[in-house]
């Protein structure tokens, strides 16, 4: 269809009348509801458009571990049909799917034409009242009304749309104090767009008219697109390229929408599929398989469910490099000086690799070499700029690209102030260390990462606890992850902003990593009150908004996560094992430098991934790790960390060479 008509044209398809007759959702849908383990509960009661009374049922799913006492996340589906039919089974299978994934699932009932003779208007509302309803029974329910996600398909996405977007139009005499509004969206080929976009053409008068009458109110009341203000839920929206009853370009513009007021959306287009494709039965299944495996991802993603601990988390392989001494390059070692917490940088031409690093645990003056060859030899000490000996903390050296194009490096030196030296020769030459404002921070930065939004755009982030962000702090028991940005190149950054604050998990030392197609940034984070894994926040806006954060699985569970692609496609992660208190006794390599192989999907999916590989045997406690990882053009890792390699004497600072190929022949 062409995009001068918005998706009303296809739409009025949906809403010829046949005059059936009033009647509730037959006994056969209750029965196999039934039949599968669905608890059946009446959430609203309400009337016809005749005014004879109607009970709506929802049919709950629990997992099978499930309490009373429980607060369990929780999801209401409204399945499609045009507003005018169509049944709950519509979403049975995933609803006993996100059940035996921990959620409780549910999929409701509510008004339509050719049972209730009722106006799209009247199917918003009792959406409305599922979700409040959930809301309000979530003692009893067992779940949290924090985690409640509304989905649905086609006008049933329409309906979880609109609780998520759309003000008022809720029942009358119901507690509207009590929100309406779902924590995330799950929307299946939905109608999102029912007016006219932007400068596109008018529909015929006639049909408005018509659609007008269908909808029992102005089309554009009830077009979610143009009701996205910056509190909309996170969303993830699924729709085939090929849909003709609900073109694919309103999902655009409703994603399209939803970004531009800073709210985190996802849309999964699907070459080829047309309307209803995501359905359980439809064809080989394969749709529903690859729509259920995203939304289980976006789920977790989002804090919602916990990462999926599937048969490939028990294949995981556990290599030790240790003695592997001739894949160990010495970058430097001064006998009875504690050298410590290396970044390094890998050039355009592949070959030349800066590395910085303090004479002492983070705080000390940074020493500063330069490899020639990828990383096999390296420098004497090189000169550096007088104030370097003040560094108060670790230093870390970033690649940065200006909006003319002119290419920089600049390293961050933290606490207060955080400070900033630029080279503007590839390292030959550097300035001093300078404020970059009236704020600091600990571990500044844990990266520095390139957006999309702009030529010379990049977000960094990292934290406190209350001691360095300003001149006077003093250390709290709360930990503050901070983000800040640049559109100069690196040059000048804003004022920090929070991320994320917490005293019960103390999430610290940010690792970026965008996902393949470029779409979604992952960031991995220490977990310092050592009460919990490691965890992971996802953003789909370019750092705009940030997922819940959700713990990572055991295996990447450590301290300054440190990641890059190798060319077939999968990711070498560097960092200190370092593990909740009560899991330490389960697992090896504790305390030294380790590395993880494996995908960005095992990273989204929570899986423990391929390999888990000590990389160094670090003979103190857990002090070492703090690695750079760089891939030469031949695909060879080259990463570089400090630690007590050997028992009694300080730290020194050592690479270690790999290729994931000679991994994988073990």
């Amino acid at each position: 269809m062409s995009h001068r008509f918005p998706v009303l044209l296809t739409l009025i398809a949906l809403m010829a009348i046949p005059n059936v007759g009033l009647r509730a959702q037959d006994e056969e849908t209750e029965a196999k509801m039934i039949s599968v383990g669905a608890a059946v509960r009446v959430y609203k009661t309400t009337e016809d458009a005749e005014g004879a009374p109607v009970s709506l049922n929802v049919y709950v799913f629990y997992p099978a571990d499930h309490k009373p006492t429980d607060r369990r996340s929780a999801i209401v589906f409204f399945f499609g049909g045009g507003w005018k039919n169509g049944t709950p089974k519509q979403f049975l299978e995933h609803c006993k799917y996100l059940a035996s994934r921990g959620m409780v699932a549910m999929t409701a009932d509510y008004r339509v034409l050719n049972r209730q003779g009722t106006k799209a208007l009247q199917c918003v509302a009792d959406g409305k009242s599922a979700v409040r309803w959930i809301r309000q029974q979530a003692d009893r329910l067992g779940v949290d009304p924090d985690r409640i996600v509304a989905g649905g398909g086609s006008a049933g996405g329409h309906v979880a749309a609109c609780t998520g977007v759309i003000k008022g139009f809720d029942e009358s005499g119901e507690n509207t104090s009590v929100s309406s509004r779902p924590n995330a969206m799950a929307l299946f080929n939905p109608a999102v767009v029912l007016a006219k976009v932007d400068d596109r053409p008018p529909l015929d008068p006639e049909k408005l008219t018509g659609l007008a009458a269908r909808m029992g109110t102005d089309p554009r009341d009830l077009s979610p697109v143009h009701h996205v203000d910056s509190n909309a839920p996170p969303t993830i929206l699924f729709h085939g390229k090929a849909d003709e009853t609900v073109p694919y370009w309103t999902a655009e513009s409703f994603c399209q929408a939803m970004k531009k007021s800073g709210n985190a959306c996802e849309l999964i287009g699907f070459e080829g599929q047309g309307h209803g494709f995501f359905n359980h039965g439809r064809g080989d299944n394969s749709s529903y398989r690859s729509t259920i495996r995203a939304l289980d991802r976006f789920l977790v993603s989002h804090g919602f469910l916990e990462p999926q601990r599937s048969s490939e988390s028990s294949q995981l392989t556990t290599i030790d490099l240790k003695d592997d001494t001739d894949r160990q390059v010495i970058v430097d070692r001064e006998p009875g000086q504690y050298l410590g917490h290396p970044t390094t940088c890998l050039l355009e031409d592949g070959k030349t690799m800066l590395c910085v690093y303090p004479k002492g645990h983070g705080r000390g003056g940074i020493v500063y070499k330069r490899s020639n060859d990828g990383g096999r030899t390296w420098s004497d000490r090189l000169p550096t700029p007088e104030n370097w000996s003040t560094s108060k903390e670790v230093p870390t050296l970033h690649r940065v690209i200006g909006p003319d194009g002119t290419k920089r490096i600049i390293m961050w030196s933290g606490l207060y102030p955080a400070r900033l030296a630029v080279s503007e020769n590839d390292g030959l030459d550097w300035s001093p260390l300078k404020p970059v404002g009236d704020w600091g921070g600990i571990v500044v930065m844990g990266f520095v990462e390139s957006l999309k939004t702009g030529p010379g755009h990049y977000l960094a982030m990292f934290h406190d606890d209350g001691r360095f962000f300003t001149a006077d702090g003093k250390r709290s028991q709360t930990f503050t992850l901070y983000k800040t940005l640049s559109t100069d190149g690196g040059l000048t950054w804003s004022a920090p902003e929070t991320v994320y604050r917490s005293s019960d998990v103390h999430l610290c030392e940010p690792g970026c990593i965008r996902s393949p197609d470029g779409t979604r940034l992952a960031v991995l984070l220490r977990e310092n009150a050592r009460r919990k894994n490691s965890h992971i926040i996802f953003s789909d806006d370019e750092g705009k908004t940030w997922s819940s954060p959700q713990e990572l699985p055991l295996a990447l569970t450590g301290d300054r996560h440190t990641g890059k692609y190798t060319a077939d496609g999968r990711l070498f992660i560097s960092y200190r094992c370092q593990s909740p208190v009560q899991s330490r006794k389960e697992r090896p390599f504790e305390g030294d430098w380790v590395g993880w192989v494996g995908t960005w999907d095992d990273l989204a999916g929570g899986r423990d991934g391929q390999y888990f590989v000590r990389l160094g045997d670090n003979t103190k406690g857990a002090d070492t790790a703090y690695p750079g990882v760089e891939v030469l053009p031949d695909d060879t890792i080259v990463t570089t960390t400090y630690g007590h390699w050997i028992k009694g004497e300080q730290p020194y600072i050592m690479s270690v060479r790999l290729k994931l190929s000679e991994l994988d022949g073990r």
